[in-house]
């Protein structure tokens, strides 16, 4: 099958585009909306992003024959909810159909092919031992179903003791005769309980000002997240932003945020020790948010903590966002959990989603931290690649299809 990707400055553009490339067997997979990237270019019209494609084996006069195109939408469009007060919430994407008969058929074609391979093994005309080997060696259809969904999610770099608890718990809640329909809705159902709603910024519904402190190790992206975040409670919903930079050990680190404080007209402060943190939020103290910038700190020198438990100490924030990159290593991530482990609330900020090999450290990490997540980042562009933590896509991404 051949898949492209069309972008137009409406939905007519960006359809007319697939129609004249793909023809009109082209199935329609994805739209949405897309802003272009950059900062200067964030107040510029959206474009249309279609997602086409058709069979590779599809005849030509097909490919150029206008007006017979199906449009089946396999994922939904994706948009932000927003609240009374214009906050940005969870975004929605519209729930889509699995090819369920596909994996029936698969599952299907895989108990043949056991079957085939059992019946080669067995000693010619010896019927009896052939059938007591079957009792012997029982393998129930939902077992090996159950077996194939667990394989996808340790081919995602699901923790295997994560991939056992989710199909002990599956299997023990489906009947023998389920269909694949029933296990894939309880192996998503359980992916869906262990990750949990996430929960994105909310500001007070008084006239006190939120903070909030951003933590994590050094590298993981922090003063960019902050920039973006800080971009659209601006820009997207009129507020009032300050911003404290306690980030005086990197290079440039100050620098680079003052660039990015300077291009949105925001006030920044910046502190060269944690007692100064108490003046700079009183300076703030007209703002709806307050942000706060600090030093990665290395989960192997504890000395370095000291500072960051006496910041959050004196600012007394009431949330703290821990920042992990989906590029570190697993069980270094699990050492800065635990490294971490003096904070009593925290939520999780996952960073550089778009280079990750996988979704499976999410679901790890959230499942040993036992923390809300909030916000993945994926790129670099202010204020455009950061979202809410889609857990319905995690989910689907994980499970994946059945593979004979």
């Amino acid at each position: 099958m051949k898949i492209r990707r069309y972008i137009g400055k409406d939905t007519q553009d960006a359809m007319l585009k697939v129609r004249l490339d793909l023809g009109s067997d082209a199935i329609i997979l994805n739209t949405r909306k897309i802003r272009q990237k950059g900062f200067l270019k964030f107040f510029s019209k959206p474009l249309v992003e279609v997602l086409a494609a058709v069979d590779e084996g599809a005849t030509q006069s097909n490919l150029s024959e206008p007006g017979n195109g199906r449009n089946k939408s396999a994922a939904g469009v994706k948009n932000s909810i927003t609240d009374k007060k214009g906050i940005l919430k969870e975004p929605v994407e519209e729930r889509y159909d699995s090819d369920i008969g596909e994996l029936e058929q698969k599952v299907k074609n895989m108990e043949q092919l056991l079957d085939r391979i059992y019946k080669q093994m067995q000693p010619a005309n010896n019927s009896s031992i052939q059938s007591s080997m079957q009792l012997e060696n029982p393998m129930d259809k939902t077992s090996k179903i159950i077996q194939v969904f667990s394989n996808n999610l340790i081919h995602n770099n699901v923790d295997i003791s994560i991939v056992n608890e989710i199909a002990s718990e599956v299997k023990s809640s489906v009947s023998q005769s389920a269909s694949v329909n029933d296990i894939a809705a309880k192996m998503y159902n359980r992916i869906i309980t262990l990750l949990d709603k996430p929960q994105p910024i909310q500001l007070n519904n008084d006239a006190k000002a939120k903070i909030i402190v951003f933590v994590g190790p050094t590298g993981v992206g922090k003063t960019t997240t902050l920039a973006k975040i800080a971009a659209i409670f601006s820009i997207n919903y009129k507020k009032n932003i300050g911003i404290i930079s306690s980030d005086t050990y990197r290079i440039a680190a100050v620098e680079q945020l003052k660039t990015y404080t300077d291009i949105l007209g925001l006030p920044i402060h910046v502190i060269y020790s944690p007692e100064e943190i108490s003046d700079a939020i009183s300076n703030f103290s007209d703002k709806d948010l307050i942000l706060i910038d600090t030093a990665g700190r290395s989960h192997k020198d504890m000395q370095q903590f000291e500072e960051l438990k006496r910041i959050i100490e004196l600012s007394n924030p009431e949330e703290v966002f821990l920042l992990l990159s989906l590029t570190t290593d697993y069980n270094v991530c699990k050492e800065i959990i635990n490294s971490y482990s003096f904070l009593k609330e925290y939520k999780i900020l996952f960073t550089k989603l778009d280079e990750a090999v996988s979704y499976g450290m999410i679901l790890n990490l959230a499942r040993i931290a036992n923390k809300k997540l909030s916000y993945v980042t994926t790129g670099q562009s202010v204020p455009d690649d950061i979202e809410v933590v889609n857990i319905d896509k995690i989910a689907k991404k994980l499970l994946g299809s059945i593979q004979i």
